[in-house]
Order: structure tokens, then sequence, then C-alpha cells
């Protein structure tokens, strides 16, 4: 499987930095910004960079947002990381720290959306784009631009007041790099208005400054109710225009200033003029995603090896009466097509062995991959839930069929023989894999990096899954600490 087909070709999957890091709330230190790292070996542009490998040198990289606490909780602060890697894997020497404050003054700063991985200014190195913000107010969006070196200083993107990007692709099919905000303003607040409480689209190319070629103003909050939790975007059609999926989180029921129009998954065209709106598709989606908490989030890849984007879609099992608790978990998968999503090939559950039935949170942060190196893609998903609060790892690896499925699949959870460090032992590891998979040593298979908060007495670890012909392989398995990449847990 082409090493650009991992994501697909204009997806990206995007979720806020809540699911991407337990705990992630709020936080930032001006005393640690923009930290010089060991810079990895010079790479190359391409004309089609690899979302995963920042400056081009065949090895993919790892980037994540670090939440730390002091003993007492009064401080705290949050690190974007990011951890390059090398024929050896992560190379720790590596790490890259930008602190989320950038001022004294903005002390409680905390990154607001999952950081996008996207070549904005359209010179053939991947960027990296994450927003910023403290106590709810948007305190704008960083840049971090890929080169033959790797990321350089993190710089302040011009962008309009409130605007936090939440997707990065092609909407309109020219060729550059797009920005989406989805909007924001509370969840059941008729009334939410100012600057970010619109969704917005900035159509690329970039300049290094953040100036957009165009926008259009989206209007995407439900009479003002409700703004997106979520965007999933992806090219279903393969038209060369992404489509995106938005998810929304709100309590209705027995709100009386609701409108009745309400609906959890919109879905919309790109085009030249902003997004349009299809409702074809949203019921299947919304069904798939529905629980009793919200919708869960939705992502992207090329499950099927076809070369057009997929929806990964992790789903609660419903039973009779419609009222009751969900049964269990599956992953949906809705296959794209030249003629729309969900048109071809038909739908992916993916259940335990034999119809098996799963704990409802399986199937948590899909991402597609080749973690075997048989060129067929598989997927890899959480259940943080699994044992208590341990969390669980499993790999649905590609089949006959030409599709993922429970068919030898493989599970990692903190118990497994051969991995290294030591777990908590209480069942409260909360261990789970960090979207995207990623090949950090470049040897044409797919990796995952874990994250387990609790282990080694607290200090936290993450642990490099290494693909291999056998799937994920314990024995070779990396293990960095927090502290070793200059980002320690605990404050002192």
């Amino acid at each position: 499987m082409p090493r650009t087909s991992r994501t697909g070709p204009a997806a990206v999957a995007v979720a806020l930095v809540a699911s991407l890091a337990a705990g992630c709330a709020g936080g930032g230190s001006p005393d640690r910004t923009d930290s010089g790292p060991k810079r990895p070996a010079a790479g190359k542009p391409s004309d089609k960079p690899d979302p995963g490998d920042f400056n081009g040198d065949g090895y993919d990289d790892f980037a994540t947002v670090v939440y730390s606490e002091s003993k007492d909780k009064r401080r705290y602060t949050e690190t974007l990381t990011v951890v390059y890697g090398s024929s050896d894997g992560l190379n720790k020497a590596s790490a890259q720290r930008t602190s989320a404050a950038r001022k004294a003054e903005e002390k409680g700063a905390g990154f607001v959306s999952r950081p996008l991985r996207t070549d904005l200014d359209g010179d053939g190195f991947t960027d990296l784009v994450v927003a910023r913000g403290n106590a709810g107010a948007p305190l704008g969006t960083l840049a971090l631009f890929g080169g033959p070196r790797g990321l350089g200083r993190a710089t302040e993107l011009a962008l309009p007041d409130g605007f936090q990007p939440r997707a990065a692709a092609d909407f309109d099919g020219d060729g550059s790099v797009d920005l989406l905000d989805g909007g924001h303003g509370g969840t059941g607040d008729p009334s939410a208005t100012g600057p970010g409480s619109d969704g917005l689209l900035l159509y690329g190319p970039f300049d290094r400054t953040g100036t957009p070629k165009r926008q259009a103003v989206l209007d995407l909050d439900q009479q003002g109710y409700a703004t997106p939790e979520s965007a999933t975007t992806g090219d279903f059609d393969a038209d060369g225009k992404a489509e995106v999926v938005f998810t929304y989180d709100f309590d209705a029921e027995e709100d009386e200033s609701a409108p009745e129009s309400l609906y959890m998954v919109g879905y919309y065209e790109g085009g030249a003029d902003g997004l349009v709106r299809d409702t074809a598709l949203e019921p299947r989606i919304s069904k798939a995603v529905a629980t009793f908490e919200g919708p869960r989030t939705p992502a992207t890849g090329d499950a099927d090896g076809d070369g057009i984007d997929d929806l990964l879609l992790p789903t609660q099992l419903a039973v009779a009466p419609a009222d009751m608790p969900a049964e269990g978990g599956a992953l949906t998968i809705l296959y794209g097509a030249r003629s729309g999503l969900g048109s071809g090939r038909s739908e992916s559950v993916i259940e335990g062995k034999g119809g098996e039935k799963r704990r409802i949170d399986f199937g948590s942060s899909p991402a597609v991959g080749d973690v075997d190196g048989d060129g067929k893609p598989d997927v890899v998903v959480n259940t943080p839930g699994y044992r208590g609060h341990d969390g669980k790892v499993t790999l649905l690896p590609g089949g006959s069929a030409g599709v993922p499925s429970a068919d030898g699949e493989q599970a990692v959870d903190p118990l497994t023989d051969g991995l290294p460090g030591t777990p908590n032992p209480y069942k409260w590891n909360e261990f789970g894999y960090r979207p995207p998979l990623l090949d950090v040593d470049g040897d044409g298979r797919d990796d995952a990096v874990a994250f387990g908060p609790l282990w080694e007495k607290r200090a936290g670890a993450f642990l490099v899954l290494r693909g291999s012909g056998e799937g994920f392989e314990a024995g070779r398995v990396q293990l960095l600490t927090p502290g070793e990449l200059g980002v320690p847990l605990r404050l002192k």
C-alpha cells in the first residue's frame, strides 16, 4: 500500500484535544517555549508530502500535547511536543517543545484544537497548525512550518478574530490547503454571537503570515443553538474536493428553547463557494455514532486500499427498545466511491470474532495504516474502558476480502507480556494510542504511539508499538517518558 494512502489524500481527522489526551484541560507556562532540539538529518520536499513526516527524510515524526500539573494542582502547563523519527525509532534527543502560553499574562493558556498536519504554505513540507485559548477565549493560532531540518519555531498566524482551525483540506479543488472552523458559541445557547460564533472557511494558498486567498462565512450553528463539536474531512468521492462530517453534542430533550430541527450529524460537500449540505447520508452516520452521552467522533482513512477515502465510525450497537443501553461496541466503515460515500462496497461493521460482543467504547480513535507490511490496510482502535480504566489497543488487520476485520486481530494492554517499564497495578493506566499511525523507523510498517499516564510510578510513558510481519511486536516496543522529552507530567 502506498505510504500516502494511510490517511487518504485529503483526510485530516479532527477532534478536540480532550479526545487526544485524557485530562488535557487548559494550561501554559511562559518559561518553556520553543526549546531547541537536536535536529534530524536533512530531508527533501515533495509534491505530495507525507503528513507524518515534517522534514521529508523518510521517517515519520510524532506530535502530541502533554499536560503537566504540580502536586498541589495549583500550577499547570500544556506543551506541544514533537519527537522526530529515525532508523532506531523516535529520537528523544530531537524533542521540540512549544508552550501554549506565549506571554507571562497568558498563564492558564491551553491548546484548544488537535494539531493539524498539513502543508499550509505549499512548499512541499508538512506543517503543524494548532489553536490556543484561555478560559474559553481564543488566543490565536500557531503554525510550525516544516523544512528539511524539521519544524521551525512557532509563529502566530494572522487569522480572523476568533478563528480556530478544526480541519485542513482542499475544499474547492484548486490544489491548495484550506482551513475550516465550524464556529463556537456553547451548547444550547441560542444567543451565541461574537467573534468565532460563525463557521468560517479560509481558502488557500496561505503565505507564512496566515493570510488566506479568500474566505467564506458558514451557517453551521443550527439557529444559534449548537456549534460543531468535531469536524472530520475526506475526499469520499475522489473528485478533488473534500467533504466534511460535523458532529454536534447537545441535550435538548427537556429544553423548550431548542429548535425543532436539530441534527446530530451534518454532512457537507466542498465547493468553490463554500460548503453545501447533503442530508441523504446524515441518518446513516448518526445511527452509527449516536450514544446517550453524545456522538462518538468519526475518522477518515483508506481502509480498502482503492485510493479513495473511507469514513470510520465508532459505533454503539443498539438494542430494542431504543432507550435501552447499547449491547456492545463496534467499528462501522462506510466506503468511499466515485459515485459517493457509501454507494459502492457494502459497509463493514466490525464486532468481535463470531459476533462476540465487545465493550461499548470499542472502536475509539480509529486510524488506518499498514502495520504488518503486507500492503493491505489495517485499522487500529482504542478501548479506553477495558478492565476498569486500564485501556487496550486493538489491531484489526486487512484480510483476504481486502478490508480490515476481527479475523487475526491483536490486542495490546498494560498486562501484555514483553512490554517495557512498569504499569500502574490498580487497573487505572488509561492506556491508549494517539493517532495517526506513523512509520517512525522507516521500515515500511506503521507503528502506533501509545501513552500510559500512570506508567513508571506516575511519571508516564509513551510506548511505541512497532509494526512487524506479525503485527505489533511487544519485544521491540520503545519506551520514552515525558521527562526524557523535557516535559515532566508533574511540575516541581
